[in-house]
């Protein structure tokens, strides 16, 4: 019983171990600017080397080079010439605790030291710069000056270093030895392995810094509205409004509907991308929209007004009812986001992502029956067609349908420059536009674009051919009876 709880024990602190392998924090850290507290990069990342295949285009940051003489490179039959090879940022679990060195072009291993112990390990990480998003550089460091802000951390207290190679040393095989700085205080060291494969320090060398952005700049957006997706779409009542001319001429009357709701928008989260930073956006047709704090979703409630513009008679008025679709929409885009620096130095690369937003759409007046203030009862809108007389010589009736000089226009603000007519893509691939404006005065066009008129043709064309047949028939008809009778007698 008592080997069966062993084994269990053991089967359970396997489980353990293989899980927080498993699930291991990849997270690079950087120091910040509060003293020593640490902050969790958004471009950086530690990728285990399992996961890396060379032909993908990750960027991973190289510390030096290695200049390797062609009679040690089979590939190369110039023995006169020298190649270079790079020497990338590593780090491996040594002696309990991450430690930084170098892993070259050529070989897989990662080779750390500390404590006096130079090891290789075929199980480390790589320092990745994510879609190239970070801005890093090497700051020259001695034991006389504090650690940069920004200065990545291999582990919890050691950082990034490395050391140039003394330029009096006859043909360096390197040209810096990639380490840790075992203490940012106290005058501590860095630590790496040379060219022998022994262990050395250095008081002075040069930390791996992250500068991070104060600022970001969305320009050139492009909104891809052919793969717009509706996520909600609500139909609502924004207003009703009543209309009246109680002058005694007719005029254009003006009605402000006005409304609430709510406003979101939401640009998204990326990686390789600071969040809380405040964003300028600026759209490919240069339309430069509100400010965003990048990562947070920018919530407001909204109070606008949709103008109705209404030609009634005296005595008259009509009832209108404003509505819309209350939408929550996702919009696929690509941008330039550019990164602004304290130095003045910026930084731009290409992303794609997806905005979010809910917001009134589709905002449309719907026109009641026009009526007399008098009694309430309604304006006829037509009167009964003339009478239609037909003569001989006339082929084409015209029955013409009058209607009354009322006409009802609509106008809104141009805030609001979403619209569901594909046509308008092809004048503004970002739909930022305002609404086409719709004469409702009739509520019909022909394709000119004009008032359609209320006329029906009717055609007689074939009255000349049948008269002409039933003649014909008159003088056919009694020569084959004539026939006949010849026949029989």
């Amino acid at each position: 019983m008592l080997r069966q709880k062993n084994y269990l024990a053991l089967g359970v602190l396997s489980c353990v171990l293989l899980l927080s392998a498993t699930t291991a924090d990849n997270s690079v850290h950087i120091l910040s600017k509060y003293g020593h507290q640490t902050l969790t990069s958004t471009t950086l990342k530690w990728l285990p080397v399992a996961h890396y295949n060379p032909s993908d285009s990750k960027e991973i940051i190289i510390g030096g080079i290695e200049n390797v003489p062609d009679s040690q490179d089979e590939n190369y039959a110039n023995q006169a010439e020298e190649r270079r090879l790079v020497l990338y940022v590593c780090r491996a679990m040594h002696s309990g605790v991450w430690v930084a060195g170098t892993q070259k072009e050529k070989e897989k291993v990662c080779t750390v030291t500390i404590h006096g112990v130079v090891q290789s390990y075929e199980k480390y990480e790589l320092l990745e710069n994510v879609d190239g998003a970070a801005r890093i550089s090497w700051t020259q460091w001695n034991k006389y000056t504090p650690s940069p802000v920004g200065a990545v951390y291999a582990d919890k207290t050691m950082l990034v270093a490395r050391h140039e190679v003394p330029k009096d040393l006859e043909k360096p095989r390197y040209t810096h030895y990639i380490g840790t700085l075992n203490s940012p205080e106290n005058f501590g060291s860095i630590i790496y392995v040379n060219e022998k494969g022994e262990e050395e320090s250095a008081k002075s060398g040069e930390l791996l810094v992250e500068t991070e952005p104060i600022r970001y700049e969305l320009s050139a957006v492009k909104l891809n509205w052919s793969k717009r997706r509706d996520i909600k779409r609500v139909s609502r009542i924004l207003n009703e409004a009543t209309i009246i001319n109680r002058g005694a001429e007719p005029a254009n009357l003006a009605e402000a509907c006005i409304y609430k709701y709510k406003y979101s928008v939401y640009w998204g989260r990326r990686h390789a991308i600071l969040n809380g930073l405040s964003t300028t956006i600026t759209l490919i047709n240069g339309t430069s929209l509100p400010n965003i704090t990048w990562g947070t979703r920018d919530d407001e409630n909204r109070t606008e007004a949709y103008n109705l513009l209404v030609y009634l008679q005296p005595g008259t008025g009509v009832n209108v009812t404003l509505k819309a679709n209350y939408t929550d929409m996702e919009v696929p885009y690509t941008a330039t986001l550019i990164s602004y620096y304290d130095d003045g130095a910026t930084t731009s690369r290409i992303i794609i992502g997806t905005r979010q937003e809910e917001t009134m759409f589709d905002i449309t007046p719907e026109f009641g029956p026009v009526y007399f203030l008098s009694n309430f009862s309604l304006v006829p809108t037509t009167v009964p067609p003339p009478t239609t007389t037909t003569e001989p010589p006339t082929t084409t009736t015209l029955m013409t349908t009058t209607t009354m000089p009322t006409t009802m226009k609509e106008t809104s603000r141009t805030t609001h420059r979403h619209q569901t007519d594909n046509s308008d893509m092809i004048d503004d691939e970002n739909l930022i536009t305002p609404p086409k404006k719709t004469d409702v005065s009739t509520g019909m066009h022909n394709n000119n674009n004009g008032p359609l008129l209320l006329k029906v043709e009717v055609q007689y064309g074939g009255a000349t051919s049948v008269a002409f047949q039933s003649s014909l028939l008159t003088l056919i008809v009694p020569l084959l009876l004539l026939l006949i009778l010849h026949k029989i007698t």
